[in-house]
């Protein structure tokens, strides 16, 4: 017997592949969420939409659904990177909304529960959580999206605290440099009126963000010798232009 023209429907259909620019946009909406959570969180997200799209939107946000099991709404997505943050997991998210979900995801999140229980602030008192919560607001270490960023701040700013790992991962480096909040925000201050668009120094480094935005985001123990210099009583635009300057590329 001959075989079949057609064979194609005998076998599990194979993912197509991304295009380039597609594939970068699902890097730069999700960022750090890695591929499993993300699906958790679009299956959450669709249950409980956090806006109204229309059907332009639906359609953009359901190209890759039915691919990869994620969504590609902007805001929707913003809305899980900011929970993310705070350490909620999808599931919780959904607890926190009264959406039911079953045992087995519960089961499958309970250590992520724990974790989301970390003070990541440490031994810091409340007061030096909300002096350090103030100036990473005014210098924050990256920027996530106006949607994001608008979350996350009128949050800080509402609780005094921020509860961003990323934000205080960032206070918690320059504190252990020896820096005080006020000090941080002499410093960030003084670099940023130096630092230009297309010229690089190597003490002035910087991370990506959404939409491939370059952030200043300073690396504590690169300045712990301007700290010593400004407290002895250099003034600090100065100081900072001279330490800056043999490292312009």
């Amino acid at each position: 017997m001959s075989a079949p023209e057609n064979s194609q429907g005998n076998h599990p259909a194979e993912k197509a592949p991304l295009s380039r620019d597609l594939r970068e946009l699902r890097e730069q909406l999700w960022g750090p969420i890695p591929p499993h959570e993300r699906r958790l969180w679009s299956n959450a997200l669709l249950d409980n939409p956090p806006t109204d799209l229309n059907t332009i939107g639906k359609q953009q946000n359901m190209q890759l659904y039915g691919r990869d099991g994620i969504v590609m709404n902007r805001l929707w997505v913003a809305v899980a990177r900011y929970w993310d943050d705070l350490g909620l997991s999808a599931y919780e998210w959904l607890l926190q909304r009264n959406t039911l979900v079953d045992i087995a995801e519960y089961k499958r999140n309970l250590e992520r529960d724990s974790e989301a229980t970390t003070d990541h602030w440490g031994d810091c008192t409340e007061q030096e959580r909300r002096e350090w919560t103030a100036a990473t607001l005014r210098f924050p270490p990256m920027f996530l999206g106006a949607t994001i960023m608008a979350l996350h701040d009128n949050h800080a700013r509402k609780t005094g605290i921020t509860n961003s790992k990323t934000w205080i991962e960032l206070a918690l480096e320059f504190r252990a440099a020896g820096f005080t909040p006020e000090e941080f925000v002499v410093l960030n201050t003084q670099v940023r009126k130096f630092h230009k668009r297309g010229q690089e120094n190597s003490l002035i480094t910087t991370t990506w963000g959404l939409n491939n935005v370059e952030f200043v985001r300073l690396d504590a123990q690169q300045w712990t010798n301007w700290l010593v210099r400004y407290r002895a009583g250099q003034d600090p635009v100065e100081l900072t232009k001279e330490l800056l300057d043999p490292h312009w590329s």
